[in-house]
C-alpha cells in the first residue's frame, strides 16, 4: 500500500446528526420547491377538471367537424396534456417552477380523463378507446413527472455550476520512492482543514483512491478533498488531487487558495504533470 495512514475515522453521535441534517435541508431546499409545485398541479388540476368535466353530457371536449369532409374528431382533456408540455418546454429559461407545474398539470389532466374514460379514448368520435391496466399507466406517468422535475433542478444546477468556481484540481508526476512521502505530507496538510479520512487501494491495478472530508458548518455544506495516485510508468506514479465544496448556496473561491497551499505542501516532491517538461518523463527501452 502506498499511504502508511490507511485508516477511516469514524464521525461522533453529534457529528453524523448534523450531516445528516444538512442532508435533510439540502434536499429540501432542491427539491421542496419542485415537489410542491408537483402537489399543487395535481390538486388544482384535479378539482378543475371535477368542475367543469359533466360526463353525462359528453364530458370536457374540444370537438372539430366538417361533415364535408367526413370529419369527426373530438379531444378528450386527456389530450389537453400535450399543449401544456409544449408550453411547459417553451417555459423553462423563463421560469423552471412554472415549468414544472405546468407538466404536472398536463398529466393531470390526462389521469383525470384517463380515470373516467376507462382508459386513453379515441381522438376520432365513435372510436375505440384503448384500454392500459392503471397499475401500469399511473407508475408511467408518476415517474414520467418526477424525472421531469428532477431534469429541470439538475439543469438549474448544472447552469449554476458554470456559473460558479466549486471545484479545482491539479495533476502531478512523482517518483515511486517518494510516494509514500508525498501522501504523508498530503494527510499532514489534510488533517489541518478536513475531519475523516477513507481509501482504498486497489489490488489488480496498484491504483489508491482515498478522501477526506469536513462539514462546513460556515455555510452549512461540505468540503471534500479526494485523490488518486497511480502508476504512470516505469519510474513515476501519476497523483491527481481534487478540492471540491458541495454548498447549499453558492460558494467560491476559497478552494484555489487551499489548492495553492497544498501544491506548495507537497513540493519539491513532485512536479505539475502538464507544465513537467518531457525529458524529466523517463522511458522504457524497447523490447522492455
Amino acid at each position: 500500500m502506498l499511504s502508511n495512514l490507511d485508516r477511516t475515522a469514524k464521525p461522533d453521535i453529534k457529528t453524523r446528526a448534523k450531516t445528516y441534517w444538512l442532508l435533510l435541508v439540502r434536499f429540501a431546499r432542491r427539491y421542496g420547491v419542485a415537489v410542491l409545485a408537483l402537489a399543487a398541479s395535481a390538486l388544482i388540476g384535479w378539482a378543475v377538471a371535477n368542475g367543469v368535466s359533466d360526463y353525462t353530457k359528453g364530458g370536457w371536449e374540444i370537438h372539430f367537424i366538417q361533415r364535408g369532409l367526413g370529419i369527426n374528431l373530438h379531444f378528450h382533456h386527456w389530450y389537453y396534456g400535450i399543449p401544456l408540455y409544449l408550453i411547459a418546454f417553451a417555459v423553462i429559461e423563463w421560469h423552471a417552477t412554472l415549468s414544472i407545474f405546468l407538466f404536472g398539470l398536463g398529466e393531470t389532466l390526462a389521469a383525470h380523463s384517463f380515470i373516467h374514460e376507462g382508459g386513453i379514448p379515441s381522438i376520432i368520435e365513435g372510436g375505440a378507446t384503448w384500454r392500459i391496466a392503471p397499475e401500469i399507466y399511473f407508475p408511467i406517468i408518476t415517474a414520467l413527472a418526477l424525472l421531469y422535475a428532477f431534469f429541470i433542478i439538475r439543469r438549474e444546477e448544472w447552469l449554476q455550476r458554470a456559473k460558479e468556481r466549486e471545484e479545482i484540481a491539479e495533476s502531478y508526476l512523482c517518483p515511486n520512492a517518494q510516494m509514500n512521502d508525498v501522501l504523508q505530507r498530503l494527510d499532514a496538510w489534510a488533517a489541518q482543514h478536513f475531519e475523516h479520512k477513507r481509501n482504498h487501494v486497489d489490488r489488480d491495478t496498484h491504483i489508491e483512491y482515498g478522501e477526506w472530508r469536513a462539514l462546513d458548518r460556515e455555510a452549512d455544506g461540505e468540503w471534500q478533498l479526494h485523490y488518486v495516485a497511480s502508476p504512470f510508468d516505469q519510474g513515476q506514479h501519476l497523483f491527481v488531487v481534487r478540492l471540491e465544496h458541495i454548498p447549499l448556496m453558492g460558494r467560491a473561491g476559497k478552494i484555489d487558495d487551499w489548492m495553492r497551499e497544498l501544491d506548495a505542501a507537497l513540493q519539491p516532491l513532485v512536479q505539475s504533470a502538464v507544465a513537467a517538461p518531457a525529458t524529466t518523463i523517463p522511458t522504457a527501452a524497447p523490447g522492455q
